[in-house]
């Protein structure tokens, strides 16, 4: 169809007149109308489940709760057993972390006889320890530091 060149004008007039007008609504509206994303502005995103400590048993298998600091966790199976802990992951755990035979704490990670226990041996992140070297070399331990779900910061490291 061919259209005159007085309508072509109009229609590229029109256009413009709508585009202003909207610009305009954009910058007199408040500032405050609508919160930025990421903000916080926005309602509340509630914490699943009940408030769990990592690593502990549970018996609500597949269900998901919430550490102090407001991580999501899941109700994981150990491979070979019948226990299910508290895991920052929905797949069955390799070990129970309640077996270690060793414990951590602000020193660093330790067996019975007081001698460190090397990083290639320890459970990491995963058990609420300090990073493994893996942990770092991979980006796991900056990705979840950052406040990333951990099964996310796994989907990235593949």
């Amino acid at each position: 169809m061919i259209r005159s060149k007085r309508f072509r004008s109009t229609g590229r007039c029109a256009v413009g007149f709508v585009s202003a007008a909207a610009a305009t609504i954009l910058m007199v509206a408040p500032a405050g109308a609508v919160p930025a994303p990421g903000s916080g502005s926005g309602s509340p995103t509630a914490a699943p489940g009940p408030e769990v400590e990592l690593n502990a048993y549970c018996d609500d298998h597949g269900g998901s709760a919430h550490l102090a600091n407001g991580r999501t966790v899941y109700c994981t199976q150990v491979e070979g057993t019948d226990a299910y802990v508290w895991s920052y992951s929905r797949g069955p755990l390799n070990h129970d972390p309640n077996t270690r035979g060793y414990t951590c704490d602000d020193n660093g990670c330790h067996f019975p006889d007081g001698s460190a226990v090397p990083g290639y041996q320890r459970c990491g992140i995963l058990c609420g320890e300090p990073p493994t070297s893996g942990d770092i070399q991979s980006g796991l331990a900056d990705c979840f530091n950052a406040g990333t779900p951990f099964e996310e910061c796994e989907r990235r490291m593949r």
